[in-house]
């Protein structure tokens, strides 16, 4: 979750790269291409839960053992992802080509420029989040954390399987091991998807108030 020392980064890295008009300008081309994936990302997520939950769709794929779980909250993270980007894009800002960390950079410049920046919380000292939490844009930088997190938790997770995996086969349970993680990681997924619409929506609002444009 965002953290206080996120806060503290956030400020001093945007007021730094604002000094040293760090950003670079995106192109149309750039805010198109952007948009698409994000859009193609919460397909993707939609399509293949769709191929694991109908029926006639499982059969069409010959796709009775296949877990797309992964995949699923991946896409859907992506989605957040490239959709923050494309807000930043709007607001004529995209990462330079030597950003580091460009996921941890996106989240914390939502932040920034669109709660901290020309706002009253600008100024303030030893700002926690409990004050940035008022604004309505606060839910959709909760969201892009907490997906960031399951994905990446969900990717460890599914290395130790491997082991795990190959340590069951051997006993004769990976059968009822394999069942009963699908179960629980296809709720995760769920879950990723509904957060990313969520997200969508307050970013869609949020650019509909300004009067800009979201496809």
């Amino acid at each position: 979750m965002i953290k206080k020392e996120d806060i503290r980064r956030a400020i001093k890295t945007f007021r730094e790269w604002d000094n040293e008009r760090k950003w670079d300008i995106p192109t149309e081309t750039f805010k198109h291409h952007t948009l698409t994936k994000s859009e193609n990302a919460l397909k993707t997520a939609e399509f293949i839960l769709r191929i694991m939950e109908d029926q006639k769709a499982n059969e069409f794929f010959n796709a009775e053992d296949y877990d797309g779980t992964l995949w699923i909250i991946n896409a859907s993270y992506y989605r957040i992802f490239f959709l923050a980007q494309y807000l930043l894009a709007l607001d004529k800002k995209k990462l330079p080509e030597d950003a580091e960390d460009t996921h941890k950079t996106v989240e914390l410049a939502l932040m920034y420029y669109f709660i901290i920046k020309g706002s009253n919380l600008e100024n303030k000292k030893d700002l926690k989040w409990e004050e940035i939490k008022q604004s309505r844009l606060s839910r959709a930088l909760e969201l892009m954390a907490q997906a960031k997190e399951e994905n990446q938790e969900l990717t460890q997770q599914r290395a130790k399987k491997v082991v795990e995996y190959m340590q069951a086969e051997r006993t004769k349970r990976h059968e009822f091991t394999y069942s009963m993680t699908v179960n629980a990681e296809l709720t995760k997924a769920k879950t990723s998807i509904k957060r990313a619409i969520e997200f969508s929506d307050i970013v869609k609002e949020y650019i509909k108030i300004k009067g800009s444009k979201i496809e």
